[in-house]
């Protein structure tokens, strides 16, 4: 059975659908990367006893060990925070392709 117009605009519908799914998975995958950074950051600076050392552009400027703490323990929980909201939003994504995915392919049988 040839698609008709209705089906082909389904069908590029759920490419779309695919396409925002993986542009989420890679915003997740970023900011999976850019916590454990910070989680890593922080155990460090836990672990040292020595003067802190913060990137400005291309300089390294000494910052007060506790402000460093804060700034960073703040940055962890906002990312946590977007992380799971993008952990839902894909979950979501996820679901509404297969849904369509499942409608597209019970037309395609009729």
């Amino acid at each position: 059975m040839a698609p008709n117009t209705a089906t082909e605009e389904q069908i590029a519908q759920l490419q779309q659908q695919e396409q925002q799914v993986q542009q989420t998975i890679l915003q997740r995958q970023t900011l999976q990367s850019q916590l454990l950074e910070t989680e890593n950051a922080l155990d460090t600076l836990n672990k040292t006893k020595e003067q802190p050392f913060k990137s400005v552009g291309p300089l390294l400027v000494a910052v007060d060990k506790k402000t460093l703490h804060e700034e960073l323990t703040s940055k962890k929980e906002m990312l946590a925070i977007r992380l799971k909201n993008i952990e839902q939003q894909e979950e979501q994504l996820r679901k509404q392709f297969q849904e369509s995915q499942e409608k597209l392919l019970k037309q395609l049988q009729q």
